[in-house]
């Protein structure tokens, strides 16, 4: 049979049948077109799929969301540099975590909003949405005239930042073969960690230069370049969203789950607010979120079970392998984290490291990071004679690089545990690179072949759902990573320096080292800190414990899983 041959060269006269005929074949309208084209395809022999090329239009694409990725994640880096500076100028230096908080609060409650509403208004749509309310916040930072307003800036720039990382992985899922997907998405995480590796040195910059407010305003034009180029350049289309006729269409609009939407940001926010809770909150703050949590945890469940027609979330992505999965890509996230935030207290604090060299011991933990997502995509491409084979490599690779992960952050407990403070060896220098590097690659590599079997499970129609789940579970990683390991940090820190400094004499050095730790060197008397600083490295160390007994929970949930895809998927 030709390969052009078309259902249309079959356009004769049907013969007059009886109603045995009737019986045997059906009515005529069920005999359908459709049915016969059914039949036709499955008859023809599969032709081989055409080779995937980088188009002027793909282009334009890639470079609109991952110009947004560069500049969220530059954005995100460059605050946490200077709030201390913003908060400072502001006379407002003990409320500095609410700058972070806002946008960290946000960020991940708004997550799972941008998934499945893109299915039902369209990606650009969303995509266009979230880059304007980033550029919104963005705009609204550089005029804020204390810490609340800025705050609350930095709140709107969360809900955009959201659904520009969330959007730019689903797009990219839309338009690029699976056996492909896994380069494309080390490339991104490649441009995001370079941004986060500029961040620092950028932001140090312009506080010392142009000043903080003049740092957002140069955004601005950068973001409305994106914006325009989506706007009038690009086209995003995915068969199984709505024609744009369709789109607002009342019977269109029902399928989004509002209430899901809302319940589900209620609870997502107050897990937040409860692992933000430090020694100075109330019993009346925890109460109170955690009766917000519960109860819109039950109502989300109620609304998603009798209420919504399309449920934000599919439930049987979570109960499967892709919530496992989700877990384990959150354990991930929150090693990670947990690098980013305590090993530059360790440095500064324990080893009186200057805070303007920390981004070079940073630095090798950020570009293995890149190296390691561009790795573990190439990798993966080698398998991809079919879609399985593909799937079984993500996870098989992700396995490999979690395994890194973990040995890299074993390396890094032993390196600080076994350290003096102030050592002036070179080789715990050494060890302490050598683990960042190890660490990092392991954590770069882990999150695409996890991305790619997620994608492969749940198909086109399901891929914005379960990347959705992947990104909130490894957002609340982030945050679980950031907020325990501070918790157990400063849980420590104050039992051993309440236990030493038990004279009524001497207890105000334990208030003055709680509130500012430069006291340690620039005030505590010189017979205390050989001991003081003991507990400070005691205290990270008891800061690492949660994240490394996850990894190796992880680890083994990682090896059962990928034993079971292999038996499913693999001849």
């Amino acid at each position: 049979m030709p390969r052009d041959f078309k259902l249309d060269d079959l356009k004769t006269e049907s013969p007059p049948t009886d109603e045995s005929t009737h019986e045997l074949l059906g009515s005529p309208s069920s005999y359908s077109r459709d049915s016969l084209e059914l039949d036709l395809e499955q008859a023809l022999p599969p032709q081989p799929l055409p080779p995937f090329t980088i188009t002027r239009e793909f282009a334009l694409t890639l470079f609109v969301l991952w110009f947004g990725n560069f500049l969220t994640s530059l954005d995100g880096t460059i605050v946490s540099t200077t709030m201390t500076n913003i908060a400072a100028d502001f006379g407002q230096s003990n409320m500095v975590t609410w700058i972070a908080t806002s946008y960290l609060l946000t960020s991940t409650a708004f997550q799972p909003l941008y998934g499945k509403t893109s299915d039902i208004l369209g990606r650009k749509e969303l995509l266009l949405v979230a880059q304007g309310l980033f550029c919104l916040g963005i705009l609204l930072s550089s005029f804020a005239l204390n810490v609340q307003t800025l705050s609350i800036a930095r709140a709107i720039a969360g809900m955009g930042g959201a659904g520009i990382f969330a959007l730019s992985s689903i797009v990219i899922s839309d338009v690029v073969p699976l056996s492909q997907r896994s380069l494309f998405m080390g490339y991104g995480n490649i441009v995001s960690s370079t941004s986060q590796m500029l961040g620092g040195p950028v932001g140090g910059l312009c506080i010392v230069t142009i000043g903080w407010r003049m740092m957002f305003l140069l955004q601005v034009p950068c973001l409305l370049l994106c914006i325009g180029i989506l706007w009038y350049k690009v086209d995003i289309k995915v068969e199984h969203i709505p024609d744009q006729a369709d789109r607002y269409s009342k019977d269109n609009l029902k399928r989004i789950d509002i209430w899901g939407i809302i319940t589900l940001n209620l609870a997502v926010s107050s897990i937040i607010f409860l692992l933000s809770a430090n020694e100075n909150t109330t019993q009346t703050y925890n109460v109170i979120f955690t009766l917000i949590f519960v109860l819109s945890s039950i109502a989300y469940f109620f609304v998603e079970k009798y209420v919504a027609v399309e449920n934000i979330i599919d439930p049987e992505l979570v109960k499967g392998q892709i919530g496992i999965l989700g877990f384990t890509n959150g354990v991930s996230a929150m090693g990670l984290y947990m690098v980013l935030f305590m090993i530059p207290l360790y440095l500064q604090i324990v080893q009186g490291v200057n805070v303007t060299k920390i981004g070079f011991y940073t630095m090798f933990f950020v570009l293995s990071t890149a190296l390691g997502s561009l790795m573990s995509g190439h990798i993966i491409r080698k398998y991809d004679k079919s879609e399985a084979q593909t799937m079984v490599a993500g996870v098989s690779s992700s396995l490999k690089f979690f395994i890194l992960q973990g040995v890299g952050f074993l390396i890094l407990w032993l390196d600080v545990y076994y350290t003096k403070p102030n050592s002036p060896h070179w080789l715990w220098r050494l060890t302490l690179v050598l683990s960042l590097i190890i660490s990092g690659f392991g954590a770069g590599g882990y999150s695409v072949g996890i991305n790619i079997y997620v994608i492969g499970k749940a198909g086109r129609r399901g891929q914005a759902s379960g990347n959705t789940v992947l990104s909130l579970i490894k957002q609340l990683g982030k945050v679980l990573g950031v907020s325990i390991c501070l918790a157990a940090y400063t849980k420590s820190l104050y039992a051993q320096l309440k236990d030493f400094f038990t004279d009524a004499s001497n207890s105000e050095f334990m208030e003055h080292l709680m509130k500012d730790s430069n006291f340690l060197r620039n005030g505590l008397p010189e017979e205390y800190i050989s001991q003081v600083l003991i507990f400070y490295r005691t205290s990270i160390c008891q800061s690492f414990s949660i994240p490394l007994y996850l990894t190796g929970f992880g680890l083994v949930v990682m090896f059962l899983v990928d034993r079971q895809i292999k038996r499913e998927l693999l001849p």
